[in-house]
């Protein structure tokens, strides 16, 4: 077994330890890992080399994570150039990277507090107890910048959280006022909005056609790569979100039942619902919504497709 899938499996015991409900690891995917618990989904990528995600697929971990409606995080071993620190968050196209070992002792309550950008190594501070205790004090914005050894400028971004402190800076500064102001980073925290691109040109027709036709029963589709889905389907109800996880294949093949029985597990995780859809349905199936493309047009609208599916699962449980 390489590192990789032994820090697969210690993150799924990890996790599992903590109340998680994890998926199976994934292959050839954007993405390694599903886990949730309570409203936390955790999108997750295990990479020995961080440097080693490119920036289309961070694009596309992005996209998933935000159409499944949870937050990208990278495990990771080291960067191009050196170990990953322990008790540091990195950044990997404006997604979080942490060690095992960071990771894990922010899922027994103690969050990282210093994370490294170009420069070095910074840390969040509350800007609010900064100004607030800085004016009880009678203190300067110029006295606090030159005991700390920035410019005032520095010192008023801090205040209105526009910019953050060195590590060595949050220390004069927290030192000088007698007070703490490090805040720790959340790793569960939603990336900030990501724009979903829905490529449909290299599509084949048939799934082009399928994805068109979820799109006109009322639902919004989304096309996804490097996924074991092809696309995510999202009807809201009463404000209640109706995620379908839907796999498009020309045909079934054995390869393609696999695929799409690992999708209805991940559906299960997801609280959410799968379906395959075929352009040449041949049988029904057990344990396993499938559809034609025919039957799929035949649906008025995105409740009559959601209640068909739950038929089909019940019909199949009763069997």
């Amino acid at each position: 077994m390489c590192m990789r899938e032994i820090l697969i499996s210690e993150c799924i015991e990890l996790l599992r330890a903590h109340k998680f409900t994890v998926s199976k690891p994934l292959g050839r995917s954007c993405f390694d890992m599903v886990a949730s618990r309570d409203d936390i989904r955790l999108i997750l990528k295990v990479l020995k080399n961080i440097d080693s995600l490119s920036r289309e697929q961070s694009k596309e971990l992005k996209k998933i994570s935000k159409i499944l409606h949870g937050t990208p995080l990278i495990i990771g071993i080291r960067t191009r150039n050196a170990p990953m620190e322990h008790g540091i968050v990195y950044d990997r196209y404006d997604i979080k990277a942490v060690t095992f070992e960071t990771f894990r002792d922010y899922l027994e309550g103690s969050p990282p507090v210093v994370y490294s950008n170009r420069g070095g190594f910074f840390v969040k501070i509350d800007g609010k107890v900064l100004k607030e205790v800085r004016e009880a004090m009678g203190i300067s914005v110029g006295k606090l910048a030159e005991v700390v050894g920035v410019s005032r400028k520095a010192i008023y971004k801090y205040e209105t959280q526009a910019a953050n402190p060195s590590v060595d800076v949050a220390i004069k500064i927290e030192e000088y006022l007698d007070v703490p102001l490090v805040k720790g980073i959340d790793l569960f925290e939603p990336i900030k909005d990501e724009n979903v691109e829905n490529k449909l040109e290299n599509l084949e027709d048939f799934k082009k056609e399928a994805i068109n036709f979820l799109n006109e029963l009322g639902f919004k589709s989304f096309v996804v790569e490097k996924a074991p889905f092809d696309a995510v389907a999202e009807k809201d109800m009463d404000n209640n979100p109706n995620i379908l996880l839907t796999n498009i294949e020309e045909k079934d093949t054995e390869e393609v039942k696999r695929k799409a029985l690992f999708v209805r597990e991940l559906s299960r995780l997801l609280d959410s619902y799968s379906l395959l859809i075929l352009e040449e349905k041949e049988k029904e199936y057990k344990n396993l919504p499938v559809i034609s493309i025919e039957e799929l047009k035949k649906m008025d609208d995105a409740i009559e497709l959601i209640e068909h599916i739950k038929s089909m699962l019940k019909n199949q449980q009763s069997l």
